[in-house]
């Protein structure tokens, strides 16, 4: 079985590289990948080709830049639910685990190495707008509910609502580490 952590990057490789070497660590060739999505973003790319060709070449790091100018339908600033869909297309893992860039594996790789097809993980520190950073399913939950939908920062409540809705059971995640600050430093 594969397990595929899905991350989109876009002018935030600031965060990746402080988050990257150990989210790397949890990764092994041919049982766990990172896939981290270059949205609208040049520099990522490059950075992850430079520094990380090993990880590159054994299919442990996988990396795709995409430039578009998709609006979302929501009228939201940004598209969390499509760029989010993207990262996960990259993913060849029976389970899809969405990681931020700020955030860090931790305890979820223990946690989805046990999943079961009718569970969704998301991590206990789950926000007041809804946003969690991490939530894992197996991809035929995933593909069952439609992804993620455009719906501005509520995309991840809004995706484990529907997760439950289809009769997925909740399996909330302790995270001993906290995502970064969304403030460069």
């Amino acid at each position: 079985m594969i397990i595929s952590y899905c991350t989109v990057c876009g002018g935030r490789l600031w965060q990746l590289r402080r988050t990257l070497e150990h989210n790397l660590s949890f990764t092994e060739a041919g049982r766990f990948e990172l896939c981290v999505l270059a949205y609208n973003d040049s520099t990522i790319e490059p950075y992850l080709r430079e520094y990380y060709a090993d990880y590159l070449l054994d299919g442990r790091l996988k990396v795709k830049t995409h430039f578009d100018n998709y609006q979302p339908a929501d009228g939201s600033d940004f598209a969390c639910g499509y760029v989010k869909n993207l990262s996960h297309a990259m993913g060849t893992g029976e389970i899809l685990f969405n990681l931020d860039a700020d955030n860090f594996i931790g305890e979820a790789h223990e946690l989805l190495q046990h999943l079961k097809p009718s569970q969704v993980i998301k991590s206990r520190d789950f926000k007041q707008d809804g946003r969690s950073g991490r939530i894992g399913v197996y991809r035929e939950l995933f593909t069952a509910v439609g992804g993620y939908r455009d719906t501005g920062r509520t995309d991840d409540g809004d995706f484990i609502l529907r997760c439950l809705r289809a009769g997925a059971k909740l399996v909330h995640m302790n995270c001993s580490i906290p995502p970064l600050p969304n403030v460069q430093p």
